[in-house]
């Protein structure tokens, strides 16, 4: 009667121990998808930022705004001034 009453118990236990393993696996795997959706977001974003910036500072970009904005052009010929190299420096 007592062995029988000891298994009864161990059993329950085990199955107790059983359903509380099970419940806490799956909580560790949903917590395991949303950190790996939040990576992924992250990444997302950061790819939609290295975009962005290579959109932004590109050439030809930067030249059209110094245009418009800025009302920047190209000198004329007559306008560039070629500077002489300055003269070099004696070693000590």
């Amino acid at each position: 009667m007592k062995l029988s009453l000891s298994i009864f118990v161990l059993l329950i236990m085990s199955a107790i121990s059983l359903v509380t393993a099970r419940h806490d696996t799956r909580k560790l795997v949903n917590e395991i998808e949303l950190e790996r959706n939040k990576a992924l977001q992250i990444e997302r974003h950061h790819t939609n930022l290295v975009t962005e910036k290579a959109t932004l500072t590109s050439p030809s970009r930067i030249e059209r705004l110094a245009i418009r904005k800025l009302k920047m052009k190209y000198p004329k010929p007559e306008d560039i001034i070629l500077l002489p190299p300055p003269p070099a420096r004696a070693k000590q």
